[in-house]
């Protein structure tokens, strides 16, 4: 766990005083508990205290302990630190802290409550739902307009600084229970300024949702961001992964040569004009396809503004998809020091002994069995002693096998229904 490699490297450092009121600290906040881990970074929510009972709860992100050293990391993270500062509009997650303790550096961002669009996608392939065409178009244009904010960076002379998000994926996007959509994760996003230029013959970003230029190694711009929005919102209508293979190199393949259907092919209520719009994002030619977000924006707002939705509509369908995939309660390791390996083997037992407990059989439940069972065990029991009778005989002694530690079945969550906008 990183709480125990963190305290590690602090009492190696003679920097044991980080961990106050039983809580690991992080600069000023409160690391709570840990939300997700990536390649490069790992994410928490964490708190922000301050004077007359203030409080806040962040998003925490630092980069994994053992590329704390790895020049190339650092890069990239301060490069997405200088462009989460820049960027400043409601569909994008905003920064409010780019520090460093004792040579860790985070971000803190602002903690964005509700599902990301793959966990929504998840939930509604579980229930044998679908995502009303109306919302998923009220989705995507959430995105353009975020991504119009990210394409359309200038620097402080009036240059355009050509940044490209590179990642937009179910995973990178929040939707709230208010409504709102967010863009997050600027891990892998380019700009003119960056420390940390993309090395040639190389390829950023997931591959199932990369654009063919990209894929050719040519020159991309922001409309490798619209076909990979093209991808996702193809995902939503059909919730179907439009061009995963069996492999990274199978999935190449299929993004350059495979025929791409339709969403209509997949379902019958699907709009002709919300159709063309993913289509056009979707094409191969990039000259074919919006000439910015922005326009592909506009496209899908006048679906949204044509279907008559309404945001309450959408919270609706936020807090259906939210209730019915609630996750399971995150059990977070408490800050301690590192125990000696016969403390381990005490807990170790401690912690097994309830669960022997717990699956051993009960008198009544062994008197309940079959009169076939009960005749079997005794026939085993024969053999047993029959074995050990002769071995003893011989002079040999039986040993007993270890018990093979008994598991507790995962508790699995009820499939919901979620009822349809």
């Amino acid at each position: 766990m990183l709480f125990d490699r963190l305290m590690r490297r602090r009492e190696a450092d003679g920097q044991g005083g980080r961990v106050r009121n039983g809580a690991v600290t992080l600069g000023r906040y409160q690391l709570l508990r840990p939300l997700g881990v990536g390649g490069m970074a790992q994410v928490f929510k964490a708190r922000a205290v301050g004077p007359g009972g203030f409080q806040r709860d962040v998003v925490v992100k630092r980069i994994l302990p053992e590329h704390g050293r790895d020049a190339e990391f650092i890069r990239m993270f301060v490069d997405e630190a200088k462009l989460l500062g820049m960027l400043h509009h409601p569909n994008v997650v905003q920064v409010y802290e780019f520090g460093e303790d004792d040579g860790v550096l985070f971000l803190a961002l602002e903690y964005v409550e509700g599902p990301s669009l793959s966990r929504v996608l998840r939930t509604l392939r579980g229930a044998n739902k679908r995502m009303p065409p109306a919302i998923a178009a009220f989705v995507a244009r959430e995105i353009c307009r975020a991504l119009e904010c990210v394409h359309g960076l200038r620097d402080e002379e009036g240059r355009p600084l050509g940044a490209i998000h590179r990642d937009v994926t179910p995973s990178n996007v929040i939707l709230t229970p208010a409504g709102e959509v967010k863009l997050l994760d600027f891990g892998v996003a380019t700009f003119k300024d960056a420390l940390q230029a993309t090395k040639s013959g190389t390829v950023k970003g997931k591959p199932a949702y990369l654009a063919p230029e990209q894929l050719e190694g040519k020159n991309i711009d922001g409309r490798v961001d619209q076909f990979a929005l093209g991808i996702v919102m193809h995902e939503m209508l059909t919730l179907q992964h439009l061009f995963a293979g069996d492999s990274d190199l199978g999935t190449v393949k299929q993004i350059m040569e495979m025929e791409i259907p339709s969403p209509a092919a997949n379902r019958n209520d699907v709009p002709e004009a919300l159709e063309r719009t993913v289509m056009r994002a979707l094409e191969r030619d990039r000259t074919k396809r919006f000439a910015t977000a922005a326009e592909m924006a506009a496209a899908l707002d006048d679906f949204v503004v044509a279907s008559k939705l309404h945001v309450g509509e959408v919270v609706e369908f936020v807090r259906a998809v939210a209730a019915a995939s609630a996750p399971l309660p995150v059990m977070v390791a408490p800050p301690v020091v590192r125990q000696g390996r016969r403390a381990r083997l005490q807990r170790f037992e401690a912690e097994r002994a309830p669960v022997r407990r717990r699956v051993s059989p009960e008198p009544r439940r062994r008197r309940s069995r079959p009169a076939f069972m009960r005749t079997r065990a005794a026939v085993a029991l024969g053999v047993m002693l029959a074995i050990l009778g002769v071995g003893t005989a011989f002079g040999l002694r039986a040993t007993t096998p270890p018990a093979n530690r008994s598991a507790t079945p995962a508790p699995s969550l009820a499939n919901s229904a979620i009822p349809s906008p």
